[in-house]
């Protein structure tokens, strides 16, 4: 399942309500500097929950700071984002689709969120599709269970996914050109059959024939002899 998804990365910042945690007092300018500068640090080296937790702390040193509630929702997403990666990762499917359910309750106008519910409720029918993959044998069944599979994963398309059914292309289309040969070599054993049938037919019409005639001159034969010894 590991190849049948993707690093998924937020794209969109969303203005997000949140209230302050009691009285707010002016932070001396180089404490909310030095924290800003960890804040960044840690969006930079990817450690969503520790910049939600310096988000949080400079919001209530700000609360007018309208950009630090975007970036809360911005790694709270990518937080969240990266758990459903790990769950899809281990084929936990089922999981997922909960977690990005609840999130999407919670950011409904989440762009993020709600391009990726449609990819991961896809991968719920991941494991049907390559079963059908596998199970198919002739040619039609294999071509039948391609489609399926670029129907059914059309939203998780991976470079790797487009290789493997590329190849399952080429690999049906040596069933179906083995399956006009074994379709050709029958029609010509079939025609050869016909062919030494008639001739054993014409055979034994022409020893019939022979044994016909053969037994007719020996009657013949047979009956002038009978009558040069009957008497007078």
């Amino acid at each position: 399942m590991k190849n049948l998804f993707f690093n998924i990365t937020a794209a969109l910042m969303i203005a997000a309500i949140v209230s302050g945690c009691g009285d707010s007092h002016p932070a001396p300018p180089l404490e909310q500097m030095e924290l800003t500068a960890r804040f960044f640090r840690s969006i930079e080296n990817k450690q969503n929950d520790t910049a939600i937790r310096q988000a949080r702390k400079l919001k209530t040193l700000d609360p007018d700071a309208a950009y630090i509630d975007e970036l809360i929702v911005i790694q709270e997403s990518n937080d969240t984002v990266i758990e459903i990666q790990k769950m899809i990762n281990h084929g936990n499917i089922s999981r997922a689709l909960q977690l990005i359910r609840k999130v999407r309750r919670k950011y409904s106008n989440n762009r993020t969120f709600n391009e990726v519910y449609p990819k991961i409720s896809q991968l719920r029918n991941a494991e049907r599709i390559f079963r059908g993959l596998k199970r198919a044998k002739s040619s039609s069944a294999m071509r039948s269970a391609r489609i399926a599979a670029q129907a059914g994963l059309s939203l998780n398309m991976t470079p790797e996914l487009e290789r493997f059914l590329a190849d399952y292309e080429l690999r049906g289309a040596a069933v179906a050109a083995k399956e006009k040969a074994d379709i050709l070599a029958a029609e010509r054993a079939a025609q050869e059959a016909v062919i030494k049938s008639r001739l054993e037919d014409a055979r034994r019409k022409v020893a019939e024939k022979k044994f016909e005639k053969e037994t007719a001159k020996k009657s013949a034969e047979g009956e002038r002899l009978r009558q040069r010894s009957q008497f007078p």
